[in-house]
């Protein structure tokens, strides 16, 4: 029973030896409940409490982000890949912001050099191919993709960007393969299903095109509430971001212009929007 107490006192005080862990605890609540203006001013004082570590800085930088206050969040990401170089979160941060800018250059640029860091990043690789993909560099961003796709077959994101860098690239057969591995792989996920109806209006099928996006689109709602739960939103925030994520991808869905051919189709649109 002594030893046992004498561990979580232990335990308990190397936990407080950090003054900044508790403003980033409370930053972190705050923003999973939708208060991102008030995390920032514990962001802020976890920077200052720590002005070593990159960590609270990033926080800061991803909160500005969110808030749509671009040139700060380039800061703060900035400080924090200055006080920690190493640090890959910061140089993605650094990239999103430039290429919201339209730097696609130097925001690819960062991405390679957090890749040098560490190579087999999902995340960097994917990341620096929808940059090279924007830059018209389509060779560049199926390397990317394929990358990707080697280090994780079962990788939905990575199999998703793969097989339309190969659809763009006129493989279809080859996008149609990788397409139904990721239906495999993930049923439940959109990504697949949207993969195929691209494929079949690739090829000119409407009415497969149409059963495929109906499919894609039925998975959208759940698939979004599952992937910002695991952000840790919860309740009503959790719901609004739901609500905003989904439509916005079916809104997407809905523009693409692969399927543009069949817009005025009115069994076409019935099959797919049901």
């Amino acid at each position: 029973m002594k030893r046992t107490a004498a561990f979580a006192l232990a335990l308990g005080c190397a936990c407080n030896t950090d003054s900044s862990a508790p403003h980033l605890a409370r930053g972190n609540v705050l923003v999973n409940t939708g208060h991102r203006d008030e995390a920032l001013a514990e962001y802020r004082e976890a920077a200052r409490l720590s002005p070593r570590s990159g960590h609270a800085r990033e926080r800061l930088g991803d909160t500005l982000y969110d808030l749509g206050r671009k040139e700060e969040a380039l800061e703060a990401y900035r400080t924090a890949a200055a006080v920690d170089p190493d640090s890959v979160t910061a140089r993605i941060g650094v990239a999103r912001v430039l290429g919201d800018k339209g730097d696609l250059a130097s925001a690819r640029a960062e991405l390679g050099t957090a890749l040098q860091r560490a190579p087999t990043n999902l995340f960097l690789l994917l990341s620096r191919g929808n940059l090279a993909a924007r830059a018209g560099d389509r060779k560049a961003a199926l390397a990317d993709y394929e990358r990707a796709v080697h280090l994780k077959s079962d990788n939905v994101p990575a199999l998703y960007q793969y097989g339309l860098a190969l659809l763009e690239d006129g493989q279809v057969t080859e996008a149609a393969a990788t397409f139904d591995r990721l239906v495999q792989v993930s049923p439940a996920s959109p990504q697949g299903h949207y993969g195929r109806a691209r494929v079949f209006a690739a090829r000119g099928q409407g009415a497969p095109a149409a059963e495929a996006l109906a499919e894609a689109a039925s998975r959208v709602a759940p698939d979004a509430h599952a992937r910002l739960a695991e952000q840790g939103l919860k309740g009503e925030a959790l719901e609004k971001a739901t609500r905003e994520a989904t439509d916005r991808s079916l809104a997407q869905m809905q523009d693409d212009a692969a399927f543009s051919r069949w817009s005025r189709d009115p069994r076409f649109r019935r099959t797919a929007w049901r």
